[in-house]
């Protein structure tokens, strides 16, 4: 039985529904054995030491990911399998949706390959940029552009490669 960590870090939620399904997948469909941590919600480090694989996320928003999932990146992580993602209700992902994927390679690159390129000593088995939402102070959505396939879909990608 595989061994997997999800750490993230959100600001509206999104990251972390996404983590759960990742989660859910993965434990269903592939039998692993998943520990889903908000880094926020935790002091300290992290002991990631007993896991197999380990899936990093951040939402992306004002084209910042939150603190902790980008600190978290800079761990040695030697032989294990690592996956990153990052959900993005504005650029990124939407120009995906809009068919833009010239766009949508340029705006990954800035703001997830070339993030995790600079902090991690491990190249990545895979990165992934999902959807996410925006919420207003008016308890609805400005931006809501999230997709549970997505998510589902990048987590069988994660489980076929572990």
């Amino acid at each position: 039985m595989s061994k997997t960590l999800i750490v993230y870090g959100t600001r509206f939620g999104a990251t972390e529904k996404s983590s759960e399904v990742i989660a859910s997948v993965l434990r269903e469909k592939f039998n692993h054995e998943v520990d889903v941590i908000k880094l926020s919600s935790q002091s300290g480090d992290i002991d990631y030491t007993d896991y197999d694989n380990v899936i990093i996320g951040s939402s992306l928003a004002m084209f910042s990911w939150t603190k902790r999932p980008k600190k978290f990146l800079k761990n040695d992580f030697g032989e294990k399998k690592i996956f990153v993602f990052i959900s993005s209700a504005a650029l990124t992902y939407q120009a995906k949706l809009d068919g833009n994927m010239e766009k949508y390679e340029k705006w990954k690159n800035r703001f997830l390959d070339n993030v995790v390129k600079k902090r991690m000593k491990v190249k990545p088995v895979s990165t992934m940029v999902l959807g996410g939402w925006i919420k207003n102070n008016k308890g609805g959505y400005d931006l809501n552009n999230w997709n549970e396939e997505d998510a589902i879909n990048w987590a069988e990608e994660i489980g076929q490669n572990t």
